[in-house]
């Protein structure tokens, strides 16, 4: 071990590339710290085996140099690689250091054969050895994530609710170079503020049908035209578009109907909550069952699918009444479409989005 701090081998695996990232710029900020200079030696399969590239970590530097070796995307070895590389990481070699990185969630074939060969779990109480699990954030999870992240990376603050508002606004795997950009506009040590968010990240995420659909149900037109600007910028059909503004209305009006049969579960929803047994969760649970949106393995899915929507909250907002003018106005804009009898165009959807917020 090279020193009680810094561990001679790093392995970061899971799905979340930006932890994986940021793991390897850590480990080379800790090494040049601790030792100055020192040299990086990537492992390319397309011009040596793994047997000499691990020989020469293993042959001692002339120059009495530190170096780095790093292995990416390991789960793309085959096993006979990776054995060599089990024996390889048993060696302590002074003055080497190795990084690792894995990009496969736990359930992955090539990751658990990875785990087993290189014997992770045996090799767990190695203080020279650190396993990183990189594993995305959840979604109510990820302004929380970006706080911290700003905190550590960039010693900023920033309020949940505009961490929220970046969560909203950009592409998960962008994320990171819109915190750079931000750091790059503000002065030393000032927080991370809503006017610089809005002036430098804007919105570099393409917006989808499904949250065209959901600006509609929560009756927010400037949203809605966004998103209707979005899609006209990409590639925009018409037909998806109605297909998928009108199964969202029909989930809000068959919620509406059970709740009404059901005021006591609407009250336990309300009594709000945290976490998959809070009372909350557990109604959007039953919600969610009564009206096909889950089944009954599905309990985990409650927070992404009923809860971080706001769907329940939609259908209060409308009447039954409304909502059945509201399908009754996208079938007839699915079937004007087809039938060549409707524009498709961009003003077209504007109106539609307007009378669909403004139905009661």
């Amino acid at each position: 071990m090279n020193d009680k701090n810094m561990p001679r081998l790093i392995i970061a695996a899971g799905d979340d590339s930006l932890t994986i990232e940021s793991t390897l710029e850590n480990y080379t900020a800790a090494i040049e710290k601790k030792h100055g200079h020192y040299t990086v030696d990537h492992f390319d399969s397309s011009s040596e085996s793994i047997g000499e590239f691990t020989m020469r970590a293993m042959t001692v530097s002339m120059f009495q140099e530190i170096r780095l070796f790093c292995i990416l995307h390991a789960q793309n070895l085959p096993e006979r690689d990776l054995k060599i590389l089990d024996e390889f990481i048993e060696q302590e070699i002074p003055d080497v250091y190795v990084f690792i990185s894995v990009d496969a969630e736990k359930k992955n074939t090539a990751r658990a054969k990875l785990e087993k060969t290189l014997q992770l779990k045996k090799r767990a109480g190695d203080k020279s050895i650190s396993v990183i699990e990189a594993t995305k954030p959840y979604d109510n999870k990820l302004a929380d994530w970006i706080m911290a992240r700003a905190n550590d990376r960039f010693k900023r603050r920033i309020s949940k609710p505009d961490a929220q508002l970046i969560a909203d606004s950009v592409e998960y795997s962008l994320i990171d170079s819109e915190l750079k950009k931000i750091d790059m506009a503000l002065p030393p040590g000032a927080p991370i503020d809503r006017k610089t968010i809005q002036e430098v990240v804007g919105a570099t995420r393409a917006i989808n049908v499904y949250e065209l659909a959901g600006a509609l149900g929560k009756r927010d037109l400037p949203a809605a035209l966004c998103a209707v600007d979005s899609l006209f910028a990409s590639e925009f059909y018409a037909p998806l578009v109605a297909s998928t503004a009108f199964r969202h209305f029909w989930s809000v009006l068959k919620i509406r109907k059970y709740l009404e049969k059901n005021p006591d579960t609407m009250r336990q929803y309300n009594r709000g909550g945290f976490g998959k047994d809070s009372p909350q969760s557990a109604a959007a649970f039953e919600i969610g069952k009564a009206c096909g949106l889950l089944g009954e393995k599905d309990s985990a899915k409650v927070y992404p699918v009923i809860i971080k929507p706001g769907i329940i909250s939609q259908s209060q907002a409308f009447s039954s009444t409304g909502l059945k003018n509201i399908l009754r106005m996208l079938q007839q804009f699915d079937v004007g479409v087809k039938t060549g009898r409707a524009d498709a165009g961009r003003y077209t959807m504007q109106m539609l989005c307007y009378k669909i917020v403004m139905e009661k």
